[in-house]
């Protein structure tokens, strides 16, 4: 017990034309440092015949930082504990104005104050009172001390499904996050094109899908719809040759209409960057640039992409002038087991063909996102039956060098099981990032499945 010949008491001054109280502290009862020492966590591990089996271990915590807000007088750790870190038995290290007071703190359901002492065993379960009690007979203003800890893996990725079934199946799909909605393109059981938005509530949920009508009807090529300077391109084939005609629509409004200048000579998109559209002409690879105007490639090159085309660009991190472009395709030759990446810097006047030191499978409907600062691709079974990937959505498979190495996670992200029946050779899936960093897999009947890693849905602390 604190005692009893020290006062609490605080100062009140106040000035003669302002009305507004002002309690002031003794600067002397301040708390200037704070940690915690090692404490038990639960963890799971195998036991002898290779079976999940918990037991308690022990964490050091002397360096996870806590903060010391001393206007309001707070203090906690901004870095939360580990999952299954206990928060009840904790010895506490403390720097304070000894020389001016003692130190004390209101244990978890009692009526008074005790002094703290560095071997007491403190529950933190809830956020503890600290104060110093000052020899002069004042008090210093309380802090609230907590200690944080995860109630989920940081690291793991949690998935949900919802069932939003729509009119049509759809095949060929592409998929993409704009204006607060997910766009799906794709063709119905008698080959016409459909295009359909699912509206995302602030809470992360959809709203059910909407099919969008035009004026005249689109032929759309099956793969071809890309993001660009916050509109859908996309191709519309001409019904005379070969080639198609470049369309645009505008997410706000859901309108279609051809570009002006047109564009009608175009035989595929391959990916964009902040300021161009790489394409195929009849006249070879080349872009289009924000007005539309066309530059072809003067280096030659041999784009061999099958169906769907992924893409990711960003700047250079030693030059933000210059943007790297990465692209990913199914390998037509069916019997390499790897995937086909290329890669351009738009400094460049061509695309080049990367020799992978660890190649990304060749995987039926491959797709590619970025996610977590890294290039992830997944995708339906591989290609080869000696490939070691024989089922869909088996791995994630992740690239930090921009497409050069691709390695399985083996930790934290995994695709649901039902991933691999719900899945068809036949059918179709697609796949985007929203603004939340939610992975939405948007199945052929409309149904969808959404996944997001733990910590990127924290709210940040500094």
């Amino acid at each position: 017990m604190i005692a009893a010949t020290i006062a609490a008491t605080s100062i009140i001054t106040s000035c003669l034309d302002n009305d507004v109280e002002e309690i002031v502290y003794d600067p002397n009862s301040s708390i200037t440092g704070f940690s915690i020492g090692t404490l038990h966590i639960d963890r799971m591990g195998k036991d002898r015949n290779g079976q999940d089996s918990p037991y308690v271990d022990t964490l050091d915590c002397s360096m996870y930082p806590f903060t010391i807000d001393q206007i309001n007088r707070t203090i906690e750790n901004k870095d939360s504990l580990p999952v299954g870190t206990h928060a009840d038995k904790v010895v506490t290290n403390v720097t304070y104005d000894s020389n001016y007071g003692i130190l004390a703190y209101r244990p978890r359901n009692a009526a008074n104050d005790t002094v703290w002492s560095s071997t007491d065993s403190i529950d933190f379960t809830e956020p503890v009172e600290f104060k110093v009690y000052l020899y002069s007979g004042s008090t210093g203003s309380p802090y609230t001390v907590k200690v944080n800890v995860h109630q989920i893996e940081p690291d793991t990725m949690s998935w949900a499904d919802f069932d939003a079934p729509a009119e049509e199946q759809l095949s060929l799909q592409t998929s993409l996050f704009a204006d607060g909605r997910i766009y799906t393109f794709g063709e119905d059981g008698t080959g016409n094109s459909v295009v359909r938005y699912n509206e995302i509530s602030d809470n992360g949920t959809p709203n059910g899908w909407e099919t969008l009508t035009f004026d005249t009807p689109l032929d759309i090529r099956p793969y071809s719809p890309v993001l660009w300077k916050e509109n859908i391109y996309f191709l519309c084939k001409n019904t005379a040759d070969e080639y198609c005609t470049l369309y645009y629509m505008n997410p706000a409004d859901g309108s279609a209409e051809p570009t002006s200048p047109p564009c009608s000579n175009v035989l595929q998109l391959i990916a964009t960057d902040g300021n161009r559209l790489y394409a195929s002409t009849e006249e070879g690879l080349g872009f289009f640039d924000e007005n539309l105007s066309w530059t072809k490639d003067t280096e030659e090159a041999e784009f061999a992409v099958d169906g769907r085309i992924s893409s990711y660009s960003e700047p250079l991190s030693y030059n933000a002038n210059i943007t790297r472009t990465v692209v990913l395709g199914y390998n037509p030759l069916a019997s390499d087991t790897a995937a086909v990446v290329y890669q351009r810097l738009s400094s460049e006047s061509g695309w080049t063909r990367l020799t992978q030191n660890q190649p990304m499978p060749n995987l039926k409907n491959i797709s590619m996102i970025h996610y977590d600062d890294k290039l992830c691709a997944f995708g339906g079974p591989s290609s080869s039956s000696t490939s070691i990937v024989t089922r869909p959505f088996k791995s994630f498979y992740s690239s930090d060098d921009n497409g050069l190495t691709w390695w399985p996670v083996t930790e934290c992200m995994y695709f649901p099981e039902t991933f691999k029946e719900v899945y068809t050779e036949e059918g179709s899936y697609s796949a985007t990032v929203d603004s939340d960093n939610f992975i939405w897999i948007v199945w052929n009947n409309g149904n969808l499945s959404r996944g997001r890693i733990n910590r990127l849905g924290f709210d940040p602390k500094w």
